[in-house]
């Protein structure tokens, strides 16, 4: 498997214009002339990526060598060379419909992610079937551990004429090839870095905050710190951004993000962060403490459960630990005088820092006798404040000295005030200064990036800021030279933008005391509704790990535009609620499938607040939020919200004759009605939804009928009936290549054997089936099998293995926030109460004990067949319908 795209294609793209498509096109014919002259099958082509399977590695390799010649001898438009990283993974992944799926190809896609432009990295599996060979060698690069997947890798890459031979470390996990990238060199704390890599190194010294003002650089610093302490270290190095957090509960989700600490979907994120820390040594840089009450707690937890973790912390104020050892971040020194001690003399850090910031815009500049005392008062107004000097700095492309100094006397007088506060009103005024410095058009757009909670790169820019058709380079490229806006690389090798925390709460309260404010944050809301439904369309198949990466860098953004949409006493009917609820509808699948049922929750009820008066619109919007709403809430349990909101929309599906809707409701509503124990209410939703979805000859819904089917079959004790309702719903799934649907039946199938033909053939069949459901790594199905498993066991006389598979599936429910629905509660207790009974009460409660701490892989595994080891990781499930949550294909279970 071949995994190939271009870094830093936006930049190219930007740095091309008209061109882009020329160099484009040149590169995907060279990569696939390549490709298919070493028997290459083309699996799929999204933007400026391929990914490519070929029946042998040694094919594939001469493919890659010769692409990656290729790309170098090319002649490119405006000599802008296009690089191309490539990886490749030998492996055995499930072929789905006309592409494959599973582990191995997230493995090749994750290898392909550690590469810089120009490089070609191996995976053993790969390497050991290619070796060296004539024309090219192959470099050990060690172990790596790549992000999502729990084993580290070892990694190869490639040496062959024509290629680039030097690379960067691979951005593979916990490496400095994952810190921060920053445009420019840190200035004037070389002593600063020493200091710091002295005490760190120190034995005993497990926690450093870095402590200051805004503005003071204390997180370039703290970079600088772990990159020069990197060698000395000998263990892996993570960078956890926190400025979007809040609370204890998000600090330890980015943790668990930045570590990519392994574990189930569902397990809580300390648990997973602190498993993963158990015996391992770690440098953890936590950035951004101050607005977290709680972050002392979360730090000392790390600090007591952890004993080989150092942290390096950045925080305007000291955490106050016991353990805590505090590094003050002054400003840079500024000279005490200056005209009577010469140019050298007065060259300090500060000093330094403007005339290397000044060269940037305006080559030319040096320090002089003429300019000196300009640039050391300038030095001294702003106090040394490395982010307000570069402010100023930055205007010297148009302003010399003099005029630099006489300007910030007339727009900051307070800035030079003898009663202000120390240094804490220097960097607003200067930031202030440095806005209305901006022409008209560029304060807009400064003002419009304000919407923005995170990084975001150049595509989002165009979307959101109004900048009457300017390219977005040039919308942001003055901003990044006037120190505004910075820009730092990402770790696909995209450019990443991004405020400064105090930049970003200006540009936002001019923003909210513009007239423009609601449109750019509708801009806003629409950007986050189109890319949501991007990367939901890719959570499915080859590509779902870059899917959930760009997710996790939009998250909060997407946050923001929802909080604003579904802000309180917003009119239902405006285009903002409108925008909200549609918002909702692709991250619906997200937060299921990936263990946020709660927060997803939390903004359905947000909209359902929204949406509780009469004057509610009619309008498919409407009724996709009252569907996400009652079917999360299904899912945990609530029916009452949960039936009311699909009564609601079954009622406005009506009224705008939307069969399809009308369908889906329906079947959701019917499951509802089973879990409160209607079974005659449930039958009669259920086969009318069942007979629109044929009457319209729409499969997908009808395959979803039929499934529900099953189970009003077995509650009604015709399991007979069940058996073969089963096997026609998978046989529509299989015809309609739902994977999903396949499993979801398959596994009906076995519950359905299990009651009428006994535990033997329906152990038979959950061997068979067990790999396919846990693959879909869809948390309910899962538990659902666990506890088919157990009911199995139990039948077969073997209590304490009936016990322990309860324990997991228990554990797991409460973990997921999804309890168990009475219907399946009876189904259970027919087979667990008399192997219970079996048993004295100690030996079944030990054995539940021991299966509550049980993970889901280890659970399946207990559950299954010997040979079932193969499903410890479970691979991404393989849905491709997304017309609605696919959840609600269950049945029992929404």
């Amino acid at each position: 498997m071949l995994f190939s795209d271009i870094e830093g294609s936006t930049s190219l793209l930007q740095g091309l214009g008209s061109r882009w498509g020329e160099a484009l096109s040149t590169h995907r014919r060279i990569l696939r002339a390549c490709f298919a002259a070493h028997g290459g099958h083309e699996m799929g082509t999204e933007g400026d990526s391929f990914f490519i399977v070929f029946r042998s590695a040694q094919e594939a390799l001469s493919a890659a060598i010769e692409a990656q010649q290729g790309l170098q001898r090319q002649e490119w438009p405006d000599q802008v060379p296009v690089k191309v990283r490539i990886g490749l993974h030998t492996g055995e992944p499930e072929l789905y419909e006309d592409s494959y799926i599973g582990l191995d190809v997230h493995r090749a896609a994750r290898i392909s992610a550690t590469a810089h432009g120009g490089q070609i990295v191996l995976s053993a599996s790969t390497q050991v079937l290619t070796g060296s060979g004539p024309g090219f060698e192959t470099r050990d690069l060690g172990w790596h551990r790549l992000k999502d997947l729990s084993e580290p890798e070892h990694l190869f890459d490639v040496v062959a004429p024509g290629m680039q031979q030097d690379h960067a470390a691979l951005r593979s996990l916990g490496t400095t090839a994952n810190l921060p990238s920053y445009a420019t060199e840190i200035i004037g704390r070389s002593r600063e870095v020493a200091e710091i890599c002295e005490a760190i190194g120190r034995d005993g010294n497990v926690l450093m905050t870095l402590t200051g003002a805004g503005g003071t650089g204390k997180t370039r610093l703290a970079v600088a710190v772990a990159k020069e302490l990197e060698p000395q270290l000998q263990c892996d190095i993570y960078f956890v951004a926190l400025h979007t957090a809040d609370r204890s509960a998000l600090m330890w989700s980015a943790i668990a993000e930045a570590v990519s600490a392994p574990g189930d979907a569902d397990q809580l994120p300390d648990e997973r962060v602190l498993r993963f820390f158990d015996q391992r040594p770690g440098f953890l840089v936590l950035d951004n403490l101050e607005q977290i009450p709680d972050a002392d707690v979360v730090v000392s937890r790390l600090l007591d459960e952890a004993p080989g973790l150092r942290i390096l912390a950045t925080s305007r104020r000291p955490l106050h630990l016991v353990d805590e050892y505090q590094y003050p971040v002054s400003p840079l020194p500024v000279p005490d005088a200056a005209a009577d001690e010469g140019v050298e003399q007065a060259r300090t850090a500060a000093v330094d820092l403007f005339v290397r910031r000044a060269r940037m815009v305006r080559p030319a500049f040096t320090l002089t006798p003429d300019n000196v005392d300009d640039v050391v008062a300038i030095c001294r107004r702003l106090d040394g404040l490395p982010l307000a000097i570069e402010l100023a700095a930055a205007r010297s492309r148009l302003l010399g000295p003099k005029a630099l100094l006489q300007r910030l006397d007339d727009a900051a007088p307070d800035v030079t005030s003898q009663h202000r506060v120390e240094r804490q009103r220097t960097l607003p005024a200067t930031i202030r200064w440095s806005y209305d410095l901006l022409n008209e058009s560029d304060q807009r757009v400064f003002r419009h990036l304000g919407v923005f909670s995170s990084h975001f790169d150049l595509e989002a820019v165009s979307e959101v800021v109004a900048a009457r058709d300017r390219d977005p380079l040039d919308v942001v490229a003055h901003l990044v030279d006037v120190n505004l806006l910075e820009i730092v690389e990402g770790s696909d090798g995209e450019p990443r933008l991004f405020l400064l925390e105090t930049i970003r709460g200006f540009a936002r309260h001019r923003l909210q005391e513009s007239d423009e404010h609601d449109a750019v944050h509708l801009a806003h809301a629409r950007w986050g509704r189109e890319v949501a439904a991007q990367i939901s369309s890719l959570l499915h198949g080859p590509r779902q790990m870059s899917a959930l990466d760009r997710m996790k860098a939009v998250e909060e953004d997407i946050r923001s535009a929802l909080d604003w949409c579904l802000a309180p006493n917003t009119a239902p009917t405006s285009e903002r609620a409108q925008c909200g609820f549609a918002l909702l509808e692709p991250m619906d699948d997200y937060w299921y499938r990936f263990g946020y049922i709660a927060e997803g929750r939390g903004w359905h009820e947000r909209a359902l607040r929204l949406l509780a008066g009469d004057d509610v619109p009619d309008s498919v919007q409407v009724v996709d939020a009252l569907h996400g709403e009652g079917v999360l809430a299904l899912q945990a349990m609530d029916l009452t919200t949960g039936t009311h909101a699909l009564e609601r929309a079954l009622a406005m599906a009506n009224r705008l004759d939307d069969a399809q809707r009308e369908a889906r409701e329906s079947n959701s509503l019917g499951i509802a009605r089973r879990e409160a124990g209607d079974i005659p209410g449930a039958r009669d939703l259920i086969e009318r939804s069942l007979a629109i979805a044929r009457r319209i000859g729409d499969r997908h819904r009808e395959a979803t009928a039929l499934s529900n089917v099953v189970h009003l079959h077995m509650d009604g004790g015709d399991y007979s009936a069940a058996v073969d309702a089963a096997r026609r719903a998978i046989a529509v799934d299989q015809e309609l290549h739902d994977p999903w649907g396949v499993a979801i039946n398959q596994c009906n199938l076995v519950v359905a054997l299990l009651n009428s033909q006994g535990p033997g053939p329906a152990h038979v069949q959950l061997c068979e089936v067990a790999a396919d459901a846990v693959a879909l790594d869809d948390i309910d199905l899962t538990i659902d099998l666990i506890e088919t498993c157990a009911a199995i066991w139990a039948g077969l006389g073997n209590a304490e293995r009936a016990a322990t598979l309860l324990g997991a599936a228990d554990r797991q429910r409460e973990l997921a926030g999804i309890p168990r629905a009475a219907p399946d509660q009876t189904h259970l207790d027919r087979f667990i109460e008399p192997a219970r009974r079996s048993v004295p009460d100690l030996v079944w409660h030990q054995a539940w004990e021991q299966g509550a701490s049980l993970s889901i892989q280890e659970a399946v595994a207990e559950g299954s067949s010997p040979t079932s080891e193969q499903l410890a990781v479970p691979p991404p499930r393989t849905d491709s319908a997304q017309d609605d949550l696919d959840d609600e294909r269950r049945g029992e279970h929404v």
